[in-house]
């Protein structure tokens, strides 16, 4: 009862501060829709979605948010966490989200004592990083799987006629997501001014994967150096397809320990739900004293320990 009521003035809170935002500002909200509105009825306005070529620098909509991030290492170190990792989400949305699941799980474990409010507070606070670094994996893994096919569609095109830009742009087309986008990146960088070092780094920093890595240095230093590019880049074609089969052996003879850390996490957590189910008196020491709150603590973080040690055990870097 206690954790509802708590829930309910959260949300409560989180709505009068969305209503109190609406109504110190709503003179600009309604300029605004009053020139949406205008623009969309303006016939000589072309029909499709509004298009700037300038970059959106904003870390949150929300106004007292922007001022608290904007400028800070951390706003720029987070905005690259989350370029990495495909996401659309802008950096306040990314800080509001772990904020309101931290709060979440602090309200989950206040039940617990102090103690686990702290706790699970601190996890909630950490899961929405933690999926970031997932997506990220993801995507870096993706783009490693298509940048060999990449290579080929590359040389092909240059020994077609095609210039450097041209064949990358032409990649960008005909890729797809998450590598084609970065391509076509790259084109249009390069296009707007941008020096071609400066715009092949920039692919190298947005992706942070060693294959890209490679084939920018190799890009980088033939244009220093000259010699045959189709070659060079056949090689290293070569070469990371070699790498994609090691890394599936690598992940067959590493799948004992990775599927032992999720079913070595989930036991204890099924057969304490289990408990709980056919004889509840058995745990309910756990949730009444003070001992048991702090084995539940004790529990939670040791199981969390055991997991990401035996993740990180089926890790090899290659």
């Amino acid at each position: 009862m206690t954790l509802l009521i708590l829930l309910v003035v959260f949300g409560g809170t989180m709505l009068l501060v969305v209503a109190t935002y609406q109504y110190l500002n709503r003179q600009r909200l309604v300029t605004r829709e009053l020139v949406h509105q205008r623009l969309a009825h303006d016939s000589s306005v072309t029909a499709g979605p509004a298009l700037s070529i300038l970059k959106e620098e904003r870390a949150s909509s929300f106004e007292f948010l922007n001022r608290m991030l904007e400028g800070r290492s951390f706003t720029t170190w987070l905005a690259i966490q989350l370029d990495r990792a495909g996401s659309k989400q802008s950096v306040g949305a990314f800080v509001l989200m772990t904020a309101l699941v931290a709060v979440v799980g602090w309200l989950v474990g206040h039940r617990a004592g102090v103690l686990g409010a702290v706790a699970f507070g601190a996890i909630g606070a950490l899961a929405p990083y933690v999926n970031l670094k997932r997506l990220q994996r993801k995507r870096m893994r993706a783009l490693e799987n298509q940048l060999p096919e990449a290579i080929d569609m590359l040389v092909n095109a240059m020994k077609a006629g095609y210039s450097l830009q041209a064949a990358m742009k032409f990649i960008g087309e005909e890729m797809s997501d998450p590598l084609g986008p970065e391509f076509t990146r790259f084109y249009d960088e390069q296009r707007l001014g941008v020096d071609v070092r400066l715009a092949l780094n920039n692919l190298a920093a947005r992706s942070d994967t060693l294959d890209l890595k490679m084939f920018v240095t190799a890009l980088l230093i033939q244009r220093e150096s000259g010699g045959n590019l189709a070659e060079v880049m056949t090689n290293l074609s070569t070469l990371m397809r070699e790498r994609v089969a090691l890394r599936g052996e690598i992940d067959t003879l590493t799948a004992e320990p990775r599927m032992s850390a999720v079913v070595l996490t989930m036991l204890p957590i099924a057969l304490f739900a289990l408990i709980n189910i056919m004889n509840r008196n058995y745990v309910q020491p756990l949730y009444d004293t003070a001992t048991g709150h702090m084995l539940l603590i004790y529990g939670t973080v040791s199981v969390m320990i055991g997991y990401f040690v035996l993740r990180r055990m089926g890790n090899v870097d290659i």
